[in-house]
């Protein structure tokens, strides 16, 4: 039996069957086994972190092909929205993309006719490509194939966002919703403050936003604790630290706990 050339996003899979997701970032290591750990430790995605990491199209097409075979679903945060970054690493494999940045509802449907091939959108269409495989087939159904399949996940982490948020949650085509806590709290004006009313308050606010209008509510954090209080408040989607925090994390306490011993 032939196989289908647009692989299942198994994210959007899981999160249509009402369970839960957890990932992590990558945003330094470039080596395709990077993907192998990562599986290995039992993610459903990885972010390629476009905005603040040192990727090329190449390396994220290395990246998002390698997570894919892996069964892991391989998302991109784009440094800018606009037609090449967020068209060349949906050609490459990546089977999502994350746009930082957003504060209307305008901007969202902008970024949708960028991404979806027609009629939902204005994409330009190569088969034969990551996306695909590498392999063709019919024209019509592959495009429709790939737009159900490829996630939009926009990133909520500016004051003006959260002003708009019940516009931007509307838009038609949008499925995740994912908190930017650092951004968003420095926009708030109470920078690197997680745990105060005032934020977690915003940050529920978008859960029940999300759920009232269908859209999937994500959050990224860096501190265990943290995913698990929001899980329980309606969180769907978890992005924990990245590759660099989890070496940097057990490599300091592994020396940690060593160093400590020659005390004694």
């Amino acid at each position: 039996m032939s196989q289908p050339i647009v692989a299942t996003n198994r994210v959007k899979k899981a999160l249509r069957e009402g369970r839960s997701v957890v990932g992590t970032m990558v945003v330094e290591f470039r080596q395709p086994s990077i993907m192998q750990l990562l599986a290995n430790a039992g993610f459903d995605f990885v972010i390629i972190d476009n905005e603040h990491g040192p990727f090329n199209i190449e390396t994220i097409a290395d990246l998002s092909r390698s997570a894919v075979q892996l069964g892991l679903t391989p998302i991109v945060r784009v440094p800018d929205w606009s037609y090449p970054h967020i068209a060349q690493p949906l050609d490459s494999g990546a089977q999502g993309v994350m746009i930082p940045r957003i504060a209307e509802a305008q901007q969202v449907r902008d970024v949708l006719e960028m991404m979806k091939y027609p009629p939902q959108g204005r994409r330009g269409c190569a088969l034969a490509r990551g996306h695909t495989s590498f392999q063709v087939g019919p024209v019509s159904e592959a495009m429709a194939a790939v737009n159900q399949e490829t996630l939009l996940i926009i990133q909520l982490e500016t004051r003006q966002a959260v002003d708009n948020l019940d516009e931007i949650a509307a838009v038609e085509g949008l499925d995740v919703l994912l908190v930017g806590p650092n951004d968003l709290s420095i926009s708030l004006g109470v920078p690197g403050q997680m745990e105060g009313a005032g934020f977690t308050q915003v940050v529920q606010r978008v859960v029940d936003t999300c759920r009232d209008r269908k859209v999937f509510p994500a959050i990224h954090v860096s501190d265990v604790n943290m995913a698990v209080r929001w899980v329980g408040r309606g969180m769907q989607m978890i992005s924990f630290s990245s590759e660099v925090g989890f070496v940097m994390k057990a490599g300091s306490e592994a020396r940690k706990t060593i160093q400590e011993s020659f005390k004694g």
